[in-house]
């Protein structure tokens, strides 16, 4: 690679970004765009301190400063990403409002109730369709928006020039996303569906195993429920205030789904195959014409299950193998398994593809993988 590709370079009119609130996203978006859009200058702010020493020592960012020391750091960013929930962006408009910023633009999953209360004409409504069950910047990623749909809502108020908003759109590209515009109702109708909903039902179907739990069901909730249900360890008060502002359109979607629940519950007590049946041929048919490229508003992984030896080294030679050749395991569970007087090793990817080529490395070494 040329040494010139990473050196920090300003994309048309962006040269300083700004980051309020370095979590997963924001922590992210700061790591995607100093080691992948190589933006001049990075300056961020977080009411977290470690954060902030800790993205300073990995050369992340170049700035860093608290709330209590005000908000001057942002002066002069061409773009300022608010990476924090509404009522936080609501409560400090006022003092954004006075900075001299080019772009100010949020990450929120719902978009409506941020674009009614702000009407600033330099704000441009924003949601990255990626992101994770973990939490914080330790668990940031360069990666994360990779392949990933990035949501603009441009509002009627908006006044920033057409040029400007296509350097934004350049900038995201950089990041590995792909910028589409889209009305706030329709967004959040939208992913209300395949999103928020899905929070829901994950987290339903977590409460109703621990409520039928007599001691012998979790050792049984392992492999798909666990992976279907893997959303369910996300934040929850985060979840609590991302449904109840997206509530005018979960609402109705939750409605939906629950008459879906009830109808296929009346086929099942009177006994009706062919509507069963039916029921998850229609559900198999849309799922399997979704496309396979690509990210959406739910983290993207892949898991494959690799049966071990119960010897010891067992473990470590797999993640060596895999290590060396770049593959990064997202999380690992061993679980036990009579029949190969061994474990089962369940490795969690960030994608398809690298569940593939893990596929192929370990079963050219001598593994049994499924």
């Amino acid at each position: 690679m040329d040494i010139a590709e990473n050196r920090p370079k300003n994309i048309g009119s962006i040269s300083r970004v700004g980051i309020l609130g370095l979590g997963l996203i924001g922590g992210s978006l700061a790591k995607a765009l100093r080691f992948k859009a190589h933006v001049g200058k990075i300056v961020a702010m977080d009411t977290d301190p470690v954060s902030g020493e800790l993205a300073l020592s990995e050369g992340v960012i170049d700035e860093f400063s608290m709330p209590a020391e005000g908000y001057s750091i942002f002066n002069g960013c061409d773009i300022v990403i608010l990476c924090t929930p509404l009522p936080v962006i609501v409560h400090l408009l006022p003092e954004l409002s006075r900075l001299d910023i080019g772009i100010l633009t949020d990450v929120g999953s719902v978009k409506t109730p941020v674009m009614d209360a702000v009407s600033l004409p330099n704000f441009i409504g924003g949601h990255p369709m990626a992101g994770s069950e973990r939490q914080g910047y330790a668990c940031s990623v360069t990666s994360l928006f990779e392949n990933a749909l990035y949501v603009l809502c441009v509002g009627d108020a908006c006044t920033v020039p057409a040029s400007s908003l296509r350097d934004f759109e350049e900038l995201i590209q950089l990041i590995g996303a792909a910028p589409i515009r889209m009305s706030a109702h329709d967004h959040d109708q939208r992913v209300a569906t395949i999103s928020h909903l899905p929070h829901v039902a994950a987290s339903a179907l977590s409460l109703l195993a621990a409520r039928l739990d007599d001691g012998q069901l979790a050792a049984l909730a392992a492999g798909g429920f666990r992976d279907i249900t893997r959303i369910a360890s996300s934040d929850s008060a985060l979840w609590a205030g991302i449904t109840q502002a997206s509530s005018p359109v979960l609402v109705p979607v939750l409605t939906m789904y629950i008459d879906i629940l009830k109808q296929v519950k009346k086929e099942l007590e009177k006994g009706d195959s062919r509507s069963v049946e039916a029921f998850f041929a229609q559900g198999a048919f849309y799922r399997n014409s979704l496309p396979t490229g690509g990210r959406g508003a739910l983290d993207t992984t892949a898991s494959l299950t690799v049966y071990l030896e119960d010897k010891p080294g067992s473990l470590g030679a797999i993640t060596t193998l895999l290590g060396q050749k770049n593959i990064n395991i997202r999380n690992i569970n061993i679980r036990n398994y009579r029949t190969y007087e061994g474990g089962q090793l369940h490795l969690l990817f960030g994608d398809s593809a690298q569940a593939v080529e893990a596929y192929s490395l370990l079963k050219g070494a001598g593994y049994e993988c499924d």
